[in-house]
């Protein structure tokens, strides 16, 4: 289970960063997908994604390195002919806050520590 759990995160992370830098930037028309919805969604989906694979990294310093990547991302994006914009850098961290909120209460606000502790009984 682990094992796909990662393969997973990993696919999920290789389709997402090509779907963001990639000459893709005519989808969200096309799909009538809203960007900032697209970016608040995809960068909770990043969120779990470094969840899975760093399992040992704190979830604070998972959601600062996954809102630097989107900074990058939005970097890169202004390199490669597709619109740069604050806006989807804010929708980035919003969703980053909403995964790590929905973490805490998954896992009772208590720490990762506790948790296992008082699971395993």
């Amino acid at each position: 289970m682990h094992t796909l759990m990662r393969l997973v995160a990993v696919a999920v992370l290789a389709v997402l960063l090509t779907l963001m830098i990639g000459p893709f930037g005519g989808v969200e028309a096309a799909t009538n997908i809203w960007d900032k919805a697209a970016h608040f969604v995809a960068f909770g989906l990043f969120l779990w994604s470094f969840g899975v694979l760093f399992r040992r990294l704190p979830r604070l310093w998972a959601a600062i390195l996954v809102i630097a990547l989107g900074a990058a991302v939005e970097i890169v994006q202004g390199m490669v002919g597709r619109d740069a914009s604050w806006g989807d850098l804010l929708a980035d961290a919003l969703g980053v806050a909403v995964a790590l909120l929905l973490w805490a209460v998954w896992r009772r606000f208590e720490p990762r520590t506790a948790f296992q502790t008082s699971n395993t009984r």
